[in-house]
């Protein structure tokens, strides 16, 4: 260091520079400041996400990993470094800090209930929850504490908790539609106990407009749905929908695009050479195709792992053509994506992954649309095979049409374009099919629901596993389920869902006929 070296007026100058989109002056003003060993871990994170906005993600992993790596004890600052390492897919290094000392030990509230809340939008649920419980405890009573402890308590199999969580919740912020949504799910409602006057009084004050609208809407069809009142319930899923359709953006044509470049995708060059230890198994389709009950149900066979919804295969895949962006395919992604190394690639996903398998030899990404990945993750991995849920297409798109999903799947507002997303999609997985012979397993919902022994025989002989009886007993499964069916996959597999769009057959015709037409 210099003398003279200022690093609070360094620091200052730097946030000045970073305030008027000076990011080069901002940059070198942080690159200085880290080499004050009292200033690397700050310093570091800020270069961090200079580099995420300008879409450099190797630099930005590189600078989270060492703001993670810096002798750094202040729990604001040691907080901040574990969201920066969750926006950047170092999930397992996020978790190993939050898991501190330093960290679980810290006495504010606010960095409890944030590391609660980080650690629970990654799907660690289990792992989130001592951090909520700490902030309760510590003294925070907000209407979010209350949400994400229910979710947590949810996801556990705690019907009870998760209930009075959200009702916590509401007594803070009456209007808060995601816990009013979450209580229309936890149970099914009857005569004797449901909450459509309180739903309906609640829509009345927030008018079709207000931000949390669409889940007052979901949640109050979903319990008319329950009470067999069809003739009411279509209209309060039509007007959700209709709301939901004017938050999200979505384009049919992009869309086209997207999926005509993945067509492209074959498996000429791809990686041949499988590297050691656990091999990854896809579980992909439609969302509401049954993919978490599959999970589910290989997860009680001794040799699997089941590892949930990972993101890993995204964010490796962007690293490698170091372009930051969002989950999902974008065509500038795609152009990349040609000049990358699927050997590389495949490294990198399973240096990510491996860990959650536990010493066993198979371990499942439940990602339902890892589907589009399907090509890129077949070149890079020649080990992974994937288990492709299969469900009657009107169930299916109805089963997501009325679904409220948390900034996922665009499409599933409006019928017509529910049903365009899934003609895209039966066009791709052929393509898929015949591009990598043998590695894909149709897995029929139908079918699952009611041979479920034997197809689960026949899914782990695919996966060169011996039969393992009483693996469809899920039910008696403990653990996390941190999906849209955390309710239902604490129950014995039933058949119940089977042709459930016909309650609404009429109302799903412009479904159905855009399913039809060429």
């Amino acid at each position: 260091m210099t003398a003279g070296f200022d690093p609070l007026a360094t620091w200052q100058a730097a946030e000045q520079h970073r305030a008027r989109g000076e990011d080069a002056a901002a940059r070198a003003a942080f690159e200085r400041l880290a080499t004050h060993p009292e200033w690397v871990a700050p310093a570091r994170l800020r270069l961090g996400h200079l580099a995420l906005a300008q879409g450099r993600l190797r630099d930005a992993v590189a600078e989270a990993l060492a703001a993670r790596a810096a002798d750094e004890a202040d729990p604001v600052v040691l907080e901040a470094i574990v969201e920066l390492l969750c926006q950047v897919g170092e999930l397992q290094a996020a978790l190993e800090l939050a898991q501190s000392p330093a960290l679980r030990d810290a006495p504010d509230p606010a960095v409890q209930q944030g590391l609660g809340q980080r650690l629970s939008e990654q799907s660690f649920a289990a792992e989130a929850r001592p951090f909520l419980q700490r902030a309760r405890a510590l003294g925070a009573d907000n209407p979010t504490l209350h949400y994400q402890l229910g979710l947590t308590a949810l996801y556990a199999g705690e019907p009870d908790a998760a209930e009075a969580a959200f009702e916590a919740c509401l007594a803070r912020q009456p209007l808060h539609g995601a816990a009013h949504r979450q209580l229309a799910k936890l149970r099914t409602a009857t005569p004797a106990k449901n909450h459509v006057d309180r739903l309906r009084a609640a829509i009345a004050r927030a008018g079709e407009n207000h931000p949390d609208a669409p889940p007052l809407y979901y949640a109050l069809f979903k319990e008319l749905d329950d009470l067999g009142d069809t003739a009411a319930a279509w209209p309060a899923l039509e007007a959700g929908m209709r709301a939901r359709r004017r938050q999200v953006s979505y384009d049919p044509a992009a869309e086209q695009a997207v999926f005509d470049q993945l067509m492209r995708v074959d498996g000429q060059g791809a990686n041949t050479q499988a590297e050691p230890g656990p091999a990854p198994v896809f579980i992909l389709g439609q969302p509401r195709s049954g993919t978490t009950l599959l999970e589910r149900i290989l997860g009680g066979a001794p040799g699997v792992a089941d590892a949930g919804e990972l993101r890993d295969f995204g964010f490796q895949l962007r690293w490698c053509a170091d372009l930051a962006g969002p989950p999902g395919p974008d065509l500038a992604l795609l152009a990349a994506a040609e000049r990358v190394d699927p050997a590389e690639l495949g490294r990198r996903y399973l240096g990510h992954t491996q860990w959650r398998a536990g010493g066993k030899p198979l371990y499942t990404d439940k990602l339902p649309a890892n589907f589009l990945w399907l090509g890129h993750i077949a070149r890079a991995l020649p080990q992974a095979k994937f288990l492709h849920l299969v469900r009657e297409p009107m169930d299916v798109c109805f089963s997501n049409l009325k679904e409220l999903f948390a900034g996922a799947y665009p499409h599933s507002y409006d019928q017509r374009e529910m049903a365009g997303h899934f003609r895209r999609y039966q066009a791709l997985m052929a393509h898929w099919h015949a591009a990598f012979p043998g590695r894909v397993l149709d897995v029929p919902y139908d079918a699952l629901v009611t041979r479920t022994e034997d197809v689960a025989r026949e899914v782990l002989a695919f996966l060169g596993l011996p039969p393992a009886p009483g693996v469809a007993d899920i039910a008696r499964r403990t653990g996390v389920v941190a999906t849209a069916s955390a309710v239902q996959l604490r129950e014995p597999v039933h058949a119940r869902f089977l042709g459930q769009w016909r309650r609404y057959e009429t109302q799903l015709q412009p479904l159905r006929l855009a399913l039809q037409t060429p």
